[in-house]
């Protein structure tokens, strides 16, 4: 989906500038960056922001589906350049599990998450603060592909997902938390 409008209120930006998809959510007051890439790819995320006739001034807030390596690498990035990082508080222990993966490979793009620029918003509290965006949705806790995965569902049903399981696959795992 690229450039829709959902209930006249959420235009949704499908960017992909490396291996993951990302989206841009426009909400009637704030935008929302869902998921980065690997560390490294800051230049294909400005020249994908440019295809799109986008600026990333114009991205208020980052969400994390979860904090693997290809889902956060840039992270640190756009906090520096003013992007708030919102972190579910079901995931603030999760935050620097995929530092060590950086680590390992030398990648020197990388840089760790700073601690004191997170804002940490509880679960429950996800619809007023997506509400406060002009995003009609709520964020949900959806563990499965790592225990730190959410998901952000808008009301019309459309949902934004990091990595999910193929659903015909979910029984083969005899996991009740997949079920």
């Amino acid at each position: 989906m690229e450039n829709n409008t959902l209930d006249n209120t959420v235009k949704i930006t499908k960017l992909k500038y490396g291996n993951t998809k990302c989206y841009l959510l426009h909400g009637a007051s704030k935008s929302i960056l869902i998921d980065t890439d690997w560390a490294g790819k800051l230049p294909a995320f400005y020249h994908a922001l440019r295809e799109k006739k986008l600026r990333a001034q114009g991205i208020n807030y980052l969400l994390i589906t979860h904090y693997h390596p290809d889902h956060m690498g840039i992270a640190n990035n756009l906090i520096n350049i003013g992007i708030k990082l919102i972190v579910m508080d079901c995931q603030q222990n999760y935050i620097h599990q995929s530092d060590h993966i950086f680590y390992k490979d030398n990648n020197s793009s990388f840089q760790p998450i700073n601690d004191k620029k997170i804002k940490v918003i509880k679960i429950n509290q996800s619809r007023k603060f997506l509400a406060s965006c002009g995003i009609p949705g709520v964020i949900i806790s959806t563990p499965g592909h790592t225990n730190d995965s959410i998901s952000l569902v808008l009301d019309n049903g459309e949902a934004f997902v990091g990595d999910l399981y193929p659903q015909e696959q979910v029984p083969l795992y005899n996991n009740p938390v997949l079920i």
